[in-house]
This record gives structure tokens, sequence and C-alpha cells, in this order.
């Protein structure tokens, strides 16, 4: 009776993990059947785009010693900007770095925790690219004929298809492909590409995954959870195919 009443049990739980499992089990195979059909680069809307550099203007470089000696050598003295405090932080300086902002050249000191950023020549806070130079900028990068619909600063809270630190600029064209540029603000470089391809791929890799927060964290709970159901599903159904094949008695 012991016996019959754990292959009855374990019959009961095959069904109910099934039961369970079987809307997850076809969102993952249709997931990954969506997603298999896709070049990983058209996904990413490489295509859309061609990535360009803008050679510095040196003649606007200000000389480094002369123009931020101080903020390196008088270190103990160093005062928080009024209207930034991040100024401070530069005695722990860590890097410093010349980039171009479409051409326009800006020092970048950084700490490892906090950039503060100052404008070639005069040395004064960059505050960023204007909203004329990004549009600019997105019209090189972008190699389609669709105009600009709108450009949109997130200074807040990132895009949901974005998903990376703030600020950055939402550039969005009139296209067939719902194309988005996000662009940086304090250097122009374009970050990411996206569009409704992209959108529909992230949708079906956020089922896949099950990385509904996030939908970059491959150890969901939730994912672990259906995981070990299936691993469940799957070795009770071998022992009772095993029982009722070998093991159980046959009837004369």
């Amino acid at each position: 009776m012991k016996t019959r009443k754990f292959w009855r049990n374990l019959t009961r739980v095959h069904k109910w993990a099934g039961l369970v499992l079987g809307v997850q089990l076809v969102l993952w195979f249709a997931s990954g059947l969506f997603m298999s059909f896709f070049d990983i680069d058209k996904v990413r809307g490489d295509h859309l785009v061609q990535k360009r550099t803008w050679s510095l203007r040196m003649n606007e470089v200000a000389s480094f010693d002369d123009t931020y000696g101080q903020y390196i050598s008088d270190q103990e003295n160093i005062q928080c900007h009024p209207r930034q405090r991040n100024a401070c932080v530069l005695k722990r300086l860590q890097n410093v770095e010349l980039m171009s902002a479409l051409g326009t050249p800006v020092w970048e000191f950084d700490t490892g925790q906090h950039q503060v950023r100052y404008s070639g020549n005069p040395a004064t806070l960059w505050s960023g690219l204007s909203e004329d130079s990004i549009r600019g900028a997105a019209r090189s990068y972008y190699q389609g004929d669709a105009k600009i619909s709108k450009a949109v600063l997130f200074t807040d809270k990132a895009p949901k298809d974005f998903r990376k630190s703030v600020p950055i600029w939402q550039v969005s064209f009139d296209d067939q492909s719902h194309t988005r540029l996000y662009i940086s603000p304090f250097n122009g470089e374009l970050v990411n590409v996206r569009t409704r391809l992209w959108r529909t791929f992230d949708f079906m890799w956020m089922l896949h995954i099950m990385g509904y927060q996030d939908r970059d964290n491959i150890n969901t709970w939730w994912l672990k959870l259906f995981a070990a159901m299936a691993l469940l599903f799957a070795l009770s159904g071998v022992g009772l195919v095993t029982h009722r094949v070998f093991l159980r008695p046959r009837q004369r």
C-alpha cells in the first residue's frame, strides 16, 4: 500500500508540475523561435547608422599646466564649486582625459566615482552640448532619409529601451523602424540604437529569461524556480515511465 501511495503521489506531482510549466514552456519555445530568426546586428540597428569621430580643434585646446594645474598642485585648498559640489572630488583624482565633444575640446577629471568636465578654453564647467548640436550629430550618424521627429534630454530616469545611466539624449526619427538614437550630452558619442525590432526582441528576451524588471539578469528567482520545477517534472516522468514499464506487476 505504501509503494502504491508513493507512485500515486508522484503521478500527482508530475501532473501539477506539467500544468504549471505548460504556459512557461510555450513562452520559452515561442520566444526562442522568434529570436532565432533575426541576425543580432540587424536587431541592434547597426545597418541604420554609421559611427564617426570628430577631431579636436587643437588651436582651442588650453594649456593644461597653465589652465588646470591649480586643480592638481593645490589639492589641499580646493573649494567646492557653488553650483556643482562634485568639483571638490578632484582631491581624489584618478584620471584626466582630453576628449572631443563634436570637435570641442573638453577635459574630464575622473575620481572613480564622479566625473567633472571643463571646456578646453576657457576653464569653465562643461554643461554639455546644445540640442542643435545633438540633432546635427544624430543626422550625421543616421543613414536613412527620415526626418527627426523629436529630441528629448533625459536627466532623472532612463527610457525603458535604454536602461543605462543618465543624462542621455534620445533622438527619434520618423521612419518605419521607429529608430531612436541615444547620444551622450557630454561628447556627442552615439551610445545605442533602438528600433521597433529591438524592442520586440527585448520583450521576447524578457519572457525567455524571466527577467521582468531589468531584463538583463539571467539569475532571477523566477527562472531558478521554473528550472527546478522543469527538472522535477522530467525526473518524475522518468520515474513513472520506469515504474510502469519495468517495475509494475503485469496483469495475467
